[in-house]
């Protein structure tokens, strides 16, 4: 009796206590997965103590959350009227009303500076309540003329106005943002305003995301469903499969939702990955019962028929596991998680297959129907056949596909959009083009300038000032904002001039901001923080991935010219976005490359043959070749949401190889010739890993109806690299070996 057997019969002999105990931890799993939440937010993208996270929350820390609610309101007539200007002021008070909202900024609320030589007024040019007439959009009009801030809020058209909406600082900003967001549009729905901003996105995000989970997994099933229907003939058959690897995706969610983790974007794939991937298992098992002898008693069937898949299905759950484990490695906790989770999900499934097909497998009418031919079974042979018969050919062939796909690996762009992930007509998208078409960027990057004497200096302002101009000539920046802007403008109001300057004394730049600071309404921490060594300035460009804000940055540092001991550096939210770039390249170097070590030395220790992982390895590179290439070829991104995906093919790609390799093995010891035992081989794996493979291809085939865009390209790309991987493993491999002229596969 052998080992694989002997564990199948103790299964058998234990199987209510068993039974007893996957029913326990199924129900206690259904717990755990009701407290999964959804969260896409930036800080799931990086660790705890990563520099480039630290700097944005200390920004945060001190001046305040940049995330801000670009509200804006168009009317083809002008705002700039009085009903106009009653309803942005109507807008700004419901808006500053909604729990969360920190802060409003509107043509009406914003503290402007006005006056005459010796007299300074600050203050909002609106008054806070009763009619507008036509005299406060007289003064309005005037004001914004010489006031860049108020220049800030309007287009240059007059037609649309925003209202600047700053969330507060909470430590749970990730978990409340929808629901801030959601009252916000409620309270806000009959003005019909168009909505942009960081947190409008990562609430669509997870709005997609929650939506989207639920209706590809739904989906999925169906397909799995008709697919193993068409493939194995009975329904008990195909509900007991989905039976037992939906078991083995409620252990890992529950176990995911345990220990308090929320799905995002990337991860929402990770129930459908252990659905999908676990039917192969329980698919070989009650396929290898079934083609058991009826002679034999029910549970020989059961043992000879899983004993002979056990090892190798075991190693290509080891395998695809190691494949998972090695996102691990990536620098982003929710790639590690994706990863670590999908692994766990993995085994959970081959357990619950082992232990549900030996129990069940018993009763026949759960068995599919054995057909020993079959359209199935027919391609497989053609394939296999063509293999050895021209082997040369077929390698040939191989190899131009594989440099076809380097030089699409060479068209790989590493980049991430966040809004592109959504489709071109959600609201999202349509109200963010909208609002960049009649009124212009909106996108807020941070600077932080520094000077240990203090930013309250002339020098220091003054270059502040210089840079602002030389960046508001380029075409990529709408306006930008700092202390400067503050004192400029008082330097005109107080001189009787059109246009201020930095005053060149300090003692005289000192009086003008104690004269504003005076005022109640004049508030300079905005732009400076506590300590005077910090001032803040925010310039508006468009919205862009991570790549084009990344040149954004360079581009605009490289036109600050500042005085000696003065520095400047981005903050905020957009370089922590860019930052992401870098960790994406990381993170696919790190996990290819111990998915590919790991992996294949698996295959050497299950065939203890060196030989036996070098065969294997140009029929499981050429999937992840294609896939790469394929992405290059069709502009396909590599983001946030693809970054997995040369770990993950290449660790689902070998399980067919695993099958092949192994019952070729036991093959090769019955038939002296070597192509009359891969054909043996065929006959006996070539069925189910044709099954396993369109399921599996049509299970992640549907990820292409998800909502966000990037994760339906990484269902497609999926279905294509198996169904590469099956089309190489009975092609490239077969080939291999009668070209070596090598009748067993270990050394």
């Amino acid at each position: 009796m052998t080992r694989s057997v002997a564990i199948v019969g103790w299964v058998q002999r234990r199987r209510w206590p068993l039974l007893a105990a996957l029913l326990a931890l199924t129900i206690a799993s259904l717990f755990g997965a009701s407290k999964v939440g959804v969260d896409n937010a930036v800080d799931i993208w990086f660790p705890g103590d990563d520099p480039a996270l630290s700097a944005y929350h200390g920004f945060q820390d001190t001046f305040g959350n940049d995330e801000v609610v670009v509200v804006a309101l168009h009317d083809a007539t002008g705002v700039l009227n009085p009903a106009g200007l009653e309803t942005i002021r109507a807008v700004g008070e419901i808006a500053a009303g909604v729990e969360g909202i920190a802060k409003v900024r509107s043509v009406v609320t914003i503290p402007s500076v006005r006056g005459s030589p010796g007299v300074l007024e600050v203050g909002p040019i609106v008054a806070a309540s009763g009619p507008i007439d036509a005299g406060d959009v007289e003064r309005l009009e005037v004001q914004r003329k010489v006031d860049p801030l108020l220049r800030q809020l309007v287009s240059d058209d007059g037609k649309t106005a925003v209202v600047i909406v700053e969330m507060a600082a909470m430590d749970d900003i990730d978990q409340r943002r929808d629901a801030v967001l959601a009252d916000l549009q409620t309270q806000l729905a009959n003005y019909a305003p168009s909505y942009a901003g960081i947190g409008v996105i990562y609430a669509a995000l997870n709005e997609a995301s929650t939506r989207g989970a639920v209706g590809v997994m739904a989906a999925s099933y169906l397909v799995i469903l008709l697919l193993l229907w068409r493939l194995m003939g009975r329904w008990r058959s195909v509900f007991l499969t989905l039976g037992v690897v939906g078991v083995g995706a409620v252990w890992v969610l529950g176990l995911y939702g345990g220990l308090g983790r929320d799905i995002n974007m990337v991860t929402m794939v990770m129930p459908t990955l252990v659905l999908v991937i676990g039917v192969s298992d329980c698919v070989h098992m009650l396929v290898h019962i079934a083609d058991q002898p009826l002679s034999k008693a029910p549970d020989a069937r059961v043992r000879d028929g899983i004993g002979e898949v056990l090892m190798p299905c075991l190693f290509n759950t080891l395998t695809t596991s190691m494949g998972f484990l090695a996102l691990a490695s990536a620098s982003m906790p929710v790639i590690r998680d994706l990863g670590v989770f999908c692994a766990l999900g993995l085994v959970a499934a081959f357990v619950a297959a082992l232990v549900l097909c030996t129990i069940i497998g018993e009763r026949p009418q759960f068995l599919p129907t054995v057909s020993a031919g079959g359209w199935t079974q027919g391609w497989v042979d053609r394939l296999a056949s063509l293999a050895v018969q021209r082997p040369a050919g077929v390698l040939a062939v191989a190899g131009i596909v594989g440099l076809t796909a380097c030089l699409g690996v060479t068209r790989i762009v590493v980049d991430t959009y966040s809004i592109d992930f959504l489709p071109a007509d959600h609201s999202v998208r349509q109200d963010s083009e909208r609002i960049e078409s009649n009124f212009g960027p909106y996108t807020p990057i941070e600077f932080v300038v520094h000077r240990a004497g203090g930013v309250r200096d002339p020098a220091t302002l003054r270059a502040i000032g210089q840079w602002q101009r030389v960046m508001e000539e380029s075409a990529r920046v709408g306006w930008t904002r700092s202390a400067a802007d503050v004192v400029r403008r008082l330097d005109a109001v107080m001189s009787g001039g059109v246009a201020g300057q930095v005053p060149t004394d300090a003692a005289a730049l000192d009086q003008l901001l104690f004269l504003y600071e005076s005022d109640p309404e004049g508030d300079l921490h905005q732009y400076i923080d506590g300590s005077g060594t910090q001032a803040r300035v925010t310039v508006g460009v468009p919205m862009g991935s991570a790549r084009v804000f990344g040149a954004d940055i360079d581009a605009l540092l490289e036109m600050a010219v500042l005085p000696d001991g003065v520095t400047v550096e981005p903050s905020g939210y957009i370089p922590l976005y860019v930052h992401i770039m870098d960790r994406i390249v990381s993170s696919q170097l790190s996990s290819f490359a111990i998915a590919f070590v790991v992996i294949f030395a698996l295959i050497g220790v299950l065939f203890r043959s060196v030989r036996a992982a070098m065969l294997s390895i140009p029929a499981n590179l050429l999937p992840v070749l294609t896939t790469l290439g394929l992405m290059g070829l069709l502009g396909v991104r590599l983001d946030v949401a693809t970054v997995t995906i040369a770990a993950i093919v290449l660790g689902l790609v070998v399980d067919d190889t695993v099958q092949f390799l192994y019952r070729f093995e036991v093959e090769s010891a019955r038939h002296p010739d070597i192509v009359d035992a891969v054909g043996a081989a065929v006959k006996r794996v070539g069925r189910p890993m044709g099954i396993t493979t369109l399921v599996l291809a049509g299970g992640f085939a549907v990820l292409g109806l998800a909502t966000i865009k990037s994760v339906a390209w990484f269902g497609l790309l999926l279905a294509t690299a198996l169904i590469t991987a099956l089309v190489s493993d009975l092609l490239v491999v077969p080939a291999l070996i009668v070209l070596m002229g090598q009748k067993r596969v270990r050394s």
